[in-house]
């Protein structure tokens, strides 16, 4: 039997907690260049060591309900190119954080979000990242954080450093602006700081069809039933949606025409990611959407009507937090109409092809005698 010794591993979480206790001594030794800058307000105050990139702790100024984090100009990090926040917050559907940028002699102030928040609707534990425009970070500046009126509901602040990497992307329709080091894909209209508006609508592709269940934003309390109608025999399909407060634990069953069929696929995340926070019992709880989907088989498929029933199994340690959907969807693959075209050798002259006949692709493609083709003498 092989015994593995677990000193190293203790080792490790007893620097990792020096470091959170010596977080407000300026003279910390500075970290890696791509080191991120954390910031915890609940359930105390606690701040990462300063990162190579970082010059001064943040400021917090409870009274004025701001955090200011001062980020020195790019081209002091020869390696560094853009910068992200991440923030967690209790959000009450008041809008969420504010974010704003202020240039580095205070000459004028810039609005990088009038919110983060899911609008009026109250949702709980979110989080939202935010890629900062280079235009703003290129001379240096302080970005600065508001919460008016509902400071004590901001959990955590996290600022990352990014690196610019060109990356191919196949399609028009997708625009990728960040990765994270899970290797999660963010789209730009998720990282700009816009509120985020349904995905709603159909789109068709050839025999693609991505169709509509639900895009706005519905809770999701026990279950939720979906009718998705069907002209046409399919070769399978891939049920999407995004859901927020789900416990890692518990899981989404979905049952297609009152059958069973499987559970929600979600993406593997790091456990450092700055959206994983802990909750009042020390269990680890996910802020923010998470994308999730299932293979539906074609053999589950009816015409017509069918019944797509998603259903909440809940862990048992979780503490009930509400569960929300979003941008459900279902992407479809119908199989390909037959061919009827007749077989021509241009766009006027048809060939008659007779079954179990050899037929002479040369005599159809062949030139009259009297046609010389020009020719163009090739140098050497």
């Amino acid at each position: 039997m092989r015994i593995i010794r677990l000193h190293h591993l203790i080792m490790a979480t007893l620097v990792l907690g020096c470091a959170w206790g010596r977080a407000f001594d300026p003279s910390l030794p500075a970290g890696g260049t791509f080191d991120p800058f954390l910031l915890a307000l609940k359930p105390a105050v606690q701040m990462s060591p300063l990162p190579a990139w970082m010059e001064a702790p943040a400021r917090i100024d409870p009274e004025n309900s701001c955090i200011e984090v001062a980020i020195p100009p790019i081209w002091r990090q020869s390696s560094v190119d853009r910068y992200a926040v991440t923030l967690v917050f209790d959000d009450g559907g008041d809008g969420g954080p504010i974010l704003e940028w202020r240039s580095q002699d205070r000459s004028h102030t810039s609005t990088i979000s009038y919110g983060l928040g899911e609008g009026d609707n109250p949702v709980g534990l979110n989080s939202r990242t935010v890629l900062i425009p280079q235009a703003l970070t290129k001379e240096g500046g302080t970005l600065v954080i508001l919460y008016r009126g509902k400071f004590d509901s901001l959990m955590s602040v996290a600022v990352r450093p990014c690196r610019e990497n060109a990356t191919a992307v196949i399609g028009s329709r997708n625009a990728p602006s960040l990765m994270d080091e899970g290797l999660q894909v963010y789209e730009d209209r998720e990282v700009n700081g816009i509120p985020l508006t349904p995905l709603t609508g159909d789109l068709q592709k050839g025999t693609i069809v991505e169709a509509e269940l639900s895009a706005p934003l519905e809770p999701l309390e026990s279950a939720i039933e979906f009718v998705a109608p069907l002209d046409g025999p399919v070769e399978g399909a891939m049920l999407k949606l995004e859901t927020l407060g789900l416990d890692p634990e518990a899981s989404l069953l979905v049952e297609v025409n009152k059958k069973p069929i499987g559970s929600i696929n979600f993406p593997g995340f790091e456990l450092n990611d700055p959206s994983i926070v802990t909750d009042w019992n020390g269990k680890l709880i996910l802020a923010g959407w998470r994308k999730g989907s299932l293979f539906v088989p074609a053999r589950f498929l009816l015409a017509g009507d069918n019944s797509i029933v998603v259903s909440l199994k809940r862990s048992e340690m979780e503490t009930g937090r509400k569960v929300f959907l979003r941008n459900s969807q279902i992407h479809l693959r119908f199989a390909p109409r037959p061919f009827t075209e007749p077989l021509t050798t241009n766009a006027h002259a048809p060939i008659d092809v007779e079954v179990g006949k050899e037929v002479n692709a040369q005599s159809a493609f062949e030139l009259p005698e009297d046609v010389v083709l020009p020719t163009v003498p090739v140098a050497p």
